[in-house]
């Protein structure tokens, strides 16, 4: 029989590890300037040297952005987001545009097939928010997004949601790039209404169709 030989992993390693870690928990969250290495340093009772070097490997990963005078901040939710970002911004839009198709018609049927009681309370609040808030062109779509974000969550499928969560900055920018004047404000709260029906009761087929609808405008 083979057995593979335990690696040893630094102290460095585990305490990324524990960064990444509070980063995935929200306990920092993106945008948001981190504890200071002194705070770091008696927070996880290892030498400056240690953190040092658990912060600059997030910071090569794109996870983390140090700010010369200000601290380090999270600019970044995983390496995968990060990796993700690298990528999106050497694609070109139809590539992107590509990919949300395929991307979200699958996420669409997922979710229609599995939601549970609780993802339907959460689109259903979701679609509320996004329906009654008809303010700037940004705050719209921030609301959009949230209601496909909640869509995501029901498919159960961690690797869909990394995905689609990465993308979303791009598919915030392509709707804030869109003529919203020149579209049906009903017409397009309606689509929505119909799209959580369709996931509601468990409808894949016509949950895709719906989408397809949206995405068309």
């Amino acid at each position: 029989m083979s057995i593979n030989k335990p690696i040893r992993v630094s102290l460095t390693k585990q305490i990324a590890d524990e960064f990444e870690n509070a980063i995935l928990r929200g306990d920092w969250k993106v945008g948001e300037k981190i504890p200071s290495e002194p705070e770091l340093c008696t927070q996880f009772n290892v030498s400056r040297n240690t953190i040092r070097e658990a912060l600059q490997s997030l910071i090569q990963a794109s996870v983390l952005s140090s700010r010369q005078g200000s601290g380090t901040y999270v600019i970044a939710s995983s390496r995968f987001e990060a990796n993700m970002k690298e990528m999106l911004t050497k694609s070109s839009v139809n590539e992107i545009a590509e990919v949300r198709w395929f991307l979200e018609k699958q996420i669409v049927r997922l979710a229609a097939e599995r939601c549970n009681e609780n993802d339907i309370r959460n689109m259903k609040e979701a679609l509320l928010e996004r329906n009654t808030i008809k303010d700037t062109v940004k705050e719209n779509s921030v609301a959009d997004l949230k209601f496909h974000i909640e869509i995501t969550k029901a498919c159960h499928n961690s690797i869909f949601y990394d995905l689609y969560k990465s993308i979303s900055k791009y598919i915030q920018t392509e709707i804030h790039n869109k003529n919203l004047k020149n579209l049906d404000e009903n017409k397009i709260d309606n689509f929505h209404i119909e799209l959580f029906e369709n996931i509601s009761s468990h409808n894949p087929d016509k949950a895709s169709n719906t989408i397809e609808k949206i995405l068309n405008l």
